[in-house]
C-alpha cells in the first residue's frame, strides 16, 4: 500500500527565510548605528551633567521636527507628481521596440501601483528630508528672529534680517530647487514608463505629459529667481574688496548683474509656461540659452573685467566708501560710534623735566615684543619637553601700588612632545599645563632675560579648575585640541617636582559623566577601544 506523500511545508520554510532576513537587516543597520546611538545617549548625560536638558530636549525637538517636516513635505510633492503621471498617462500608443519594455513593466507593477509609488516616494523621502536636520540651528534663528534696530547702508534691511532670516531662507530656497530637480527626473521616467515620453515615436512626448514637465521647469525657473534674489543680500558678506563686505565691483556690476538675471529667471518661467500651449519645445530652449549666456558673460566675466580693469588700478579711490561703511559698522558691532578723533599736539624736542612729569608712561614702556619673548619663555620656562608656550598676552597688574604693564603666557602641554606616545600617556598621565609665566614688560635682567625671578618655578603646582569624583569622565578638562580626561584608573597623571618629592596633579571640581554608566557605549561614541581595558580603566569609590 503507498503511504500518502507528506505536503512540503514551502510556506513555512519562505516564512523563516524571509524573518532571518528581516533579522539581519536590523542586526546590520543596529551595528551601522551604534556610534550614532551611544553619542546620542552620552550627549545627553553631558548635557544632563551640566543642568542644561532643556537645551537638549530643544535642540533635539528642532532636529525631529525639522527631519519629518521635510521628509513629509518631500514625500507629498513626490507622490502627487508621480500621481500625475499615472492618471495622465496614455490608454494607447502605437507599437514600437520599446513597447515591449514597458508591457513588462505594466504587467509587474500595475496591479500594485499605489504600493509602488508609495515606496518611491518614501525611498526618496527618506533621503531628502533627515538631512535637514543638520540646519537646526539656522531653524531655531529663523523662529527666533528679533530686530537689531540697525540698518545695513546698502539694502537698507534690518541687520537681524541678515542674522536670523537669510541663511534659513537661502538654505530653504536651496532644498526647493534640489528636491524639484529630483522631481523632474523621476516624474521624467515615470512618464517614459507609462509610455508618455518616446524616443523613436514621431510624437515624443504626449501633450499632457509635456504641461507636466512645463510646469516643473517653471517652478524651477521661479526657485532660481528667488535664489538670485537672496544673493544679493549675500553681497553685504563679500570678500571680493580689500575689506568685509559689499565692494564697488558688487554694488557696480554684480549687483545690476543679479537683477537682470531675476528677470531673464522669471521671463523663462513664463516661456515654459506658455509652452504647454505651443508645439515643441523651441521656446524652453531659447529661454535656458539666453539664462546660460546671461549667467556666464553678466554674472562671471562681467564683474571679473570690472575687478581687472577698472577697480584695481585705483583700488583704494574706488573702494574708499566701502572702507569706511566697513568701518563703521565695526565701531557699532564694539559699541564705538561715538569715538571722536581729536588732533595730538606733539612735541618731538624732549628734555629732562619732560621725562620727570612723564614717569608714569616712561616707566611702562614696552620692551618686549610678545612674538620675541615667547619663544624666549620657551627656552627658559619650558622645564619639560611636553610643555610649550603657545603665545603671550599684555596685561596690566598692580605692582608695588603701581600699575604696571606685565606679560605672560600659560605653560601648556605640548601632545607632540609626549615621551612614548601611546593611549595611556597621552589620556591618563600626561592630562594638562602647568602653571604660568608673567615678567614686566618694562624689566630686563642683567644677562638680558625677562624678569621672572630667575629660575623656573619649582614648588607644587596650583590646583586645577576640575574636581576628581572617582569613576568619572571629564570632557575637555585642560586638554588641547579637545581631547578628553578620564579619571578613576591606575595610572596616575604626570607628577611635578616639589620640596617634598614628587606630587600628583589633582583635579579639584566634581564633572563629567559616570563612566561606569558608560562603559560600553563610550568606545563606540569616542572610537577609542583602549576604555575597554579593564586594567586602565575601573570603577572606584569615595
Amino acid at each position: 500500500m503507498r503511504s500518502p506523500d507528506v505536503p512540503r511545508r514551502r510556506v513555512r520554510t519562505t516564512r523563516g527565510r524571509v524573518g532571518l532576513l528581516v533579522a539581519a537587516v536590523v542586526i546590520f543597520f543596529l551595528i551601522i548605528s551604534l556610534r550614532g546611538i551611544a553619542g546620542f545617549y552620552t550627549d545627553f548625560l553631558w548635557f544632563q551633567e551640566l543642568h542644561l536638558t532643556s537645551v537638549w530636549r530643544g535642540v533635539l525637538g528642532a532636529k525631529v521636527g525639522l527631519a519629518t517636516l521635510f521628509t513629509v513635505i518631500f514625500f507629498v510633492l513626490m507622490w502627487v507628481n508621480l500621481a500625475i503621471a499615472d492618471r495622465i498617462a496614455p490608454a494607447f500608443r502605437p507599437m514600437g521596440p520599446e513597447e515591449e519594455l514597458v508591457e513588462r513593466y505594466h504587467q509587474v507593477v500595475g496591479p500594485r501601483a499605489l504600493l509602488v509609488r508609495t515606496a518611491v516616494s518614501a525611498l526618496f523621502a527618506l533621503i531628502a528630508g533627515p538631512s535637514v536636520a543638520g540646519h537646526w540651528n539656522q531653524w531655531i534663528l529663523f523662529t527666533h528672529h528679533v530686530p537689531f534696530h540697525v540698518k545695513d547702508p546698502q539694502f537698507h534691511k534690518d541687520i537681524g534680517f541678515y542674522v536670523f532670516q537669510l541663511p534659513f531662507l537661502k538654505f530653504l530656497v536651496d532644498w526647493l530647487f534640489a528636491s524639484t530637480i529630483i522631481i523632474l527626473i523621476v516624474a521624467a521616467v515615470a512618464h517614459y514608463l507609462n509610455g508618455g515620453i518616446r524616443v523613436q515615436a514621431i510624437q515624443k512626448v504626449t501633450p499632457q505629459v509635456k504641461a507636466h514637465l512645463s510646469v516643473l521647469l517653471a517652478i524651477l525657473a521661479l526657485l532660481k529667481a528667488a535664489g538670485y534674489f537672496l544673493q544679493q543680500y549675500e553681497l553685504n558678506f563679500s570678500s571680493r574688496g580689500v575689506v568685509q563686505g559689499a565692494s564697488y565691483t558688487d554694488v557696480k556690476a554684480q549687483l545690476p548683474a543679479l537683477k537682470l538675471l531675476i528677470v531673464i529667471s522669471l521671463f523663462a518661467a513664463v516661456l515654459l509656461l506658455y509652452n504647454i500651449v505651443r508645439r515643441g519645445w523651441a521656446l524652453p530652449i531659447i529661454a535656458v540659452g539666453l539664462w546660460a549666456f546671461v549667467s556666464i558673460i553678466i554674472g562671471a566675466a562681467y564683474p571679473a573685467f570690472i575687478q581687472q580693469f577698472r577697480v584695481s588700478p585705483t583700488e583704494s579711490k574706488k573702494e574708499r566708501p566701502y572702507i569706511a561703511r566697513n568701518i563703521k559698522a565695526t565701531r557699532a558691532a564694539y559699541n564705538l560710534g561715538d569715538v571722536k578723533i581729536n588732533p595730538f599736539n606733539f612735541n618731538t624736542n624732549l628734555n629732562a623735566g619732560d621725562l620727570v612729569n612723564n614717569g608714569g608712561t616712561i616707566r611702562n614702556v614696552r620692551l618686549w615684543d610678545p612674538d620675541v619673548l615667547q619663544k624666549t619663555y620657551q627656552q627658559l620656562q619650558e622645564i619639560r619637553g611636553f610643555y610649550r608656550f603657545n603665545d603671550v598676552d599684555v596685561d596690566r597688574y598692580n605692582i608695588n601700588n603701581q600699575i604696571t604693564q606685565v606679560e605672560l603666557s600659560a605653560r601648556d602641554l605640548n601632545p607632540g612632545g609626549i615621551p612614548s606616545p601611546s593611549w595611556v600617556n597621552g589620556h591618563l598621565v600626561f592630562t594638562h599645563g602647568y602653571g604660568a609665566v608673567l615678567s614686566p614688560a618694562n624689566a630686563v635682567t642683567s644677562g638680558g632675560d625677562p624678569s621672572v625671578g630667575g629660575r623656573a618655578p619649582r614648588g607644587p603646582p596650583a590646583r586645577l579648575v576640575l574636581r576628581r569624583k572617582p569613576g568619572r569622565l571629564l570632557d575637555r578638562a585642560h586638554r588641547p585640541e579637545g581631547d578628553r580626561l578620564h579619571r578613576g584608573q591606575r595610572h596616575q597623571p604626570q607628577q611635578h617636582v616639589c620640596g617634598h618629592g614628587r606630587r600628583a596633579a589633582r583635579l579639584v571640581r566634581q564633572a563629567g559623566g559616570p563612566l561606569t554608566a558608560l562603559r560600553r557605549l563610550q568606545p563606540a561614541h569616542l572610537g577609542v577601544h583602549q576604555l575597554e581595558v579593564p586594567g586602565d580603566l575601573r570603577p572606584r569609590h569615595p
